[in-house]
């Protein structure tokens, strides 16, 4: 075929287009885009696909072939012999979808090489689409002799509006019974060539959005979200998605946002996909946004948009909040109280961010109650150890769909009957008196088994009496003036009247409790107590620990002894020796009993201060002595204790000094002076330490032994 390149009347489609704005507005309703194919266009017309069912006719694509002068066009040739009538060849085209439909094509005048003697040789020639058709046929080029060049001319060009999703042109043998352009003068069997055609298509949609990713942050509108989420927008459209962008806040950073920058205008589908490269119907851009690069509480506003071929947009919306702030929560209470108190109540206190928070709680291993707002108070009863397990939860949701949690809370609290402890010092009053006595008394008669030649026998012994010793009591009997009422008569009427008289009772063993006890020094005891509930029943077979500090004020107290009380709830304990001491008894409790401590009583055990020596034992008037002496038992206090000193003759004595700071191992010595006497006169005088009261001396006041001293010559 020969022919010129013509250049186009139409503007062609930008390669790339401009990202589309994500104001959240209606998308636009309709776009247009070219498809433009062949040599004139510089292409091989991809769109176009052969078809027919002639023998002999050829639909050839030769749009980028050279042949040496130029590129050659879409054809269709005779080849080999003629064409029968009724048959024929076509090159078309049809749109991927139903939204995509052909408004115009239009072809370049002087792009179209048609056979001169096309009708001669009896063949016909149009372009087809839905709903019409236009022939072919040559107006320049052509004379008789076929000067056109090989027997072609042009045809007239086309631009024609339409609405259809198909467009082509065919050749047919229609006008004689076997149709040839291969004669002498004719074509050669060229019949159609066209060098540039290009439709106008409108798209009536925008890229489908539907496929972005189910966790994706855009189905999270409205909600309160913390962490990182894919914001991947997955977009679809038959003509290709040309320009996909994702922007927060109206900004769109570096990598959220692409456009096709060489959009083929030969294909239908017209744009790349950003990954492969490859022209393709779909597109995704991938990428993820950190929220914690935002304020708690800030309003995200997410756009998704994408464009086709047809620069048609479709945009999407939704608008987030941010809330990365982590949950704390704590519990308070009581963690022991008594059952007479009633419900007891755990309070949880949470702490979240802007989104707000819940608390659920269980106690015992129970049903979660659920508490809104920061506070909750639990309610616990019932006697035993209970645990309260609590955590809370914000209403931020991460990309899996789940909120932030708080570590669990735990507070046990034992709900107890309340108790009773007792301790005191006690003595038994009037005993009952006991002795030794022998008694004859009876043994019935009995079968027994003994041994005769080595075998048991049976055998039956009689009733006989023994002699037994036994332990008889009886109480202490004391007289006693009782007040009694006896009728008596008076003036014929029976009066009662009241008479005392005398009668031997007897005295019964009786416990006399005393919260204080003195014992020597030197010299340990015991102490009782009792232990039971508040309402009088004893608790048996429970420990209780029984403590002692020395009374100085201090309150240094330690485990003195541990015992356990006997069915009636009483208890006994010994206390070694040792200063005095305040003692107090103490129960832990249980699971089901809250725990008790008694009042204090008090131990008085008297000092020991020992004269240890004088020195020497006779002196002359106004003569000096030395006195040795020594408190025992420790506990001195560091300021030193004190001890008096006396004289005395007789029975007469005098104080006439006190020993200040006695401290170390409680030794002293001290001096003392007699005065100017009669040379001829004796006298044998005698001296006694004794210590004096203090508060921080855990000894009660007591004195020494005396020595003498004799004075004279």
């Amino acid at each position: 075929m020969t022919g010129s390149r013509v250049l186009a009347t139409r503007i062609l489609l930008a390669a790339a287009p401009v990202l589309v704005s994500l104001a959240v507005a209606a998308n636009a309703d309709a776009g247009y885009y070219m498809v433009s194919s062949c040599s004139y266009y510089g292409n091989t017309a991809p769109v176009f696909v052969p078809g027919g069912n002639a023998a002999h006719l050829t639909p050839g694509d030769a749009c980028m072939v050279w042949n040496g002068h130029y590129y050659r066009s879409l054809e269709i040739n005779e080849q080999n012999g003629p064409v029968l009538h009724r048959y024929g060849a076509q090159w078309s085209t049809t749109t991927p979808s139903p939204a995509i439909v052909i408004v115009n094509a239009y072809t370049p005048v002087n792009t179209i090489l048609v056979d001169c003697r096309l009708s001669s040789d009896g063949f016909t020639a149009q372009y087809f689409w839905a709903g019409g058709t236009q022939s072919i046929n040559y107006i320049n080029g052509c004379n008789s002799t076929g000067t056109g060049g090989a027997g072609l001319g042009y045809a007239d060009g086309i631009d024609h509006p339409m609405a259809s999703r198909y467009f082509g042109w065919t050749v047919g043998c229609w006008l004689a019974s076997s149709c040839s352009a291969l004669g002498a003068g004719d074509s050669d069997g060229a019949l159609v060539g066209v060098y540039g055609v290009q439709l106008e298509a409108e798209e009536n949609s925008g890229p489908a959005l539907d496929a972005i990713p189910g966790n994706n942050l855009y189905h999270f509108g409205g909600d309160w979200v913390r962490g990182s989420f894919p914001t991947s927008l997955a977009a679809s459209d038959p003509s290709g998605v040309c320009a996909i962008v994702i922007s927060v806040n109206g900004q769109s950073p570096s990598g959220w946002n692409w456009a096709d920058p060489s959009q083929d205008g030969s294909q239908w589908t017209q744009c790349h996909n950003l990954k492969t490269g490859q022209l393709s119907s779909s597109n995704e851009l991938d990428q993820a946004l950190d929220t914690t690069q935002y304020p708690n509480g800030a309003a995200l506003t997410l756009g998704y948009a994408a464009s086709n071929a047809a620069k048609v947009v479709s945009a999407a919306a939704a608008t987030v909040h941010v809330d990365n702030a982590p949950v704390t929560l704590s519990l308070s209470g009581p963690s022991r109280a008594s059952s007479e108190a009633g419900t007891q109540y755990v309070t949880a206190i949470a702490a979240a961010g802007p989104s707000g928070d819940q608390i659920s709680c269980s106690v015992n291993g129970g049903a979660n109650a659920t508490y809104n707002g920061t506070t909750g108070q639990i309610p616990v009863s019932g006697v035993g150890e209970h645990e309260v397990v609590c955590q809370a939860h914000n209403f931020a949701l991460s990309s899996a769909g789940a909120v932030a949690y708080s570590p669990q809370a735990r507070w046990s609290i034992d709900i107890g009957q309340p108790t009773l402890s007792v301790v005191s010092f006690a003595k038994v009053a009037d005993p009952l008196r006991c002795n030794l006595v022998r008694e004859r008394v009876k043994v019935p008669a009995q079968w027994v088994t003994v041994m005769r030649h080595h075998k048991p026998v049976r055998v039956r012994r009689p009733a006989h009496t023994r002699l037994v010793q036994v332990e008889r009591c009886h109480p202490r009997m004391v007289w006693r003036r009782v007040t009694v009422l006896v009728t008596v008569r008076r003036h014929g009427k029976a009066e009662a009247v009241k008479r005392t008289r005398w009668e031997h009772v007897a005295l019964p063993p009786h416990v006399v409790s005393r919260s204080t006890r003195r014992v020597a020094y030197g010299q340990g005891t015991t102490v009782n107590g009792w232990l039971g509930l508040a309402n009088g029943t004893p608790l048996a077979g429970q420990a209780v620990s029984v403590i002692a500090a020395p009374d100085n004020g201090q309150g240094h107290f330690r485990q003195a002894a541990v015992t356990t009380t006997a069915p009636n709830g009483t208890w006994t304990a010994a206390l070694r020796p040792g200063p005095s001491r305040l003692v107090q008894a103490l129960y832990g409790g249980s699971s089901t009993l809250l725990p008790a401590s008694s009042a204090p009583v008090h131990l008085i055990v008297p000092a020991r201060v020992r004269l240890l020596r004088i020195w020497p034992a006779r002196v002359p008037w106004g003569g000096t002595i030395h006195i040795a002496g020594q408190l025992a038992g420790g506990y001195l206090p560091a300021g030193g204790a004190l001890v008096r000193l006396r004289i005395g003759f007789g029975s007469a004595y005098t104080t006439y000094g006190v020993q200040e700071h006695v401290t170390g191992n409680g030794r002293f010595t001290t001096t003392y002076t007699f005065g100017v006497g009669d040379p001829s006169v004796y006298r044998a005088y005698w001296f006694q330490l004794a210590s004096l009261p203090m508060g921080n001396y855990p000894f009660a006041p007591a004195s020494s032994g005396r020595r003498t001293v004799l004075v004279g010559g």
